[in-house]
């Protein structure tokens, strides 16, 4: 019985801290726009706590979604593609900016967003 207890609190315990982590989580929206021209983009705030820029589109164009550093500028994790939920990650602690950008003209709603 006394494991059965241990294993019901360690379980309350992880619940609560993932609960927790959760509540701290910051979702940005950084770019909204349905008329996207080629090269068009545009960056979210420099933070060293960005791990996730995920770019949503109405329909299929290609885009390209990165990070991109504040010392040399270099952009990392960069995925170019055509998929409607185009997302990159980059875990580490340095201070960076999502970037988001369009490599075709295209008329069709698009938006940006960077998760901490």
């Amino acid at each position: 019985m006394h494991m059965k207890r241990l294993m019901v609190a360690l379980a309350v315990t992880v619940a609560a801290l993932v609960l927790g982590a959760s509540a701290w989580a910051a979702v940005v929206p950084y770019m909204s726009t349905s008329d996207w021209s080629p090269g068009q983009g545009n960056g979210s705030s420099f933070s060293s706590s960005w791990f996730q820029n995920v770019m949503y589109k109405s329909d299929p164009f290609d885009t390209t979604v990165t990070f991109i550093d504040n010392v040399s500028y270099a952009w990392h994790s960069t995925r170019r593609g055509y998929d409607t939920y185009l997302s990159t990650h980059w875990l580490n602690s340095q201070v960076k900016k999502a970037h988001c950008r369009s490599n075709v003209a295209s008329r069709v709603w698009a938006g940006c967003t960077v998760y901490s």
